[in-house]
């Protein structure tokens, strides 16, 4: 493994400050690209038995909580093996939502930030209710949960159907 050293530039010192800079956005970089490398693995087959068909995102229609319409949705999970997703609670997961624009799919919106959150195991046959915003426009959307085996070696995204929404 390789260390990298930043010293404190003298002052005065035009070359050193410039250095300190390009290793702060080096560094920053090799993060943000490290980060989006651990983000998600892509597998036709989530585990040996189980098919990604048997993993889905369910749409269940809008509802009103405490005044406030939300999309609902369930996570279903009718493989033969048990996943993992990362949440506040049982039925708070951490999800993204992307819009599709002429050029594809591109990001909507996201509820997480990772405070608090933990992992949360999801066995065959079992699902859970959850609920996101509404989009504040007019779009077809679609919700992304990531999902892991138990033993953090195969992951990937799953995607609800895409959802034509008009704002009322």
């Amino acid at each position: 493994m390789s260390r990298i050293i930043l010293t404190k530039p003298k002052m005065g010192d035009q070359n050193a400050r410039h250095s300190s800079r390009y290793m702060l956005v080096l560094l920053t970089s090799l993060l943000f690209t490290g980060l989006l490398a651990c983000e998600s693995v892509e597998d036709e087959r989530l585990f040996e038995n189980s098919p990604r068909s048997a993993l889905q995102i369910s749409y269940n229609g809008i509802q009103t909580e405490q005044g406030v319409s939300l999309a609902s949705f369930t996570l279903i999970n009718d493989s033969t093996e048990s996943i993992q997703y990362f949440a506040y609670s049982q039925a708070l997961p951490h999800y993204s939502t992307e819009e599709l624009s002429d050029s594809g799919w591109v990001y909507l919106f996201w509820n997480w930030c990772g405070t608090g959150a933990d992992w949360h195991l999801l066995d065959p046959g079992s699902m859970i209710e959850f609920t996101t915003p509404l989009p504040d426009h007019d779009c077809t959307w679609r919700v992304v949960l990531s999902v892991v085996d138990p033993g953090y070696n195969t992951g990937f995204s799953l995607y609800s159907q895409g959802l034509q929404f008009t704002k009322p």
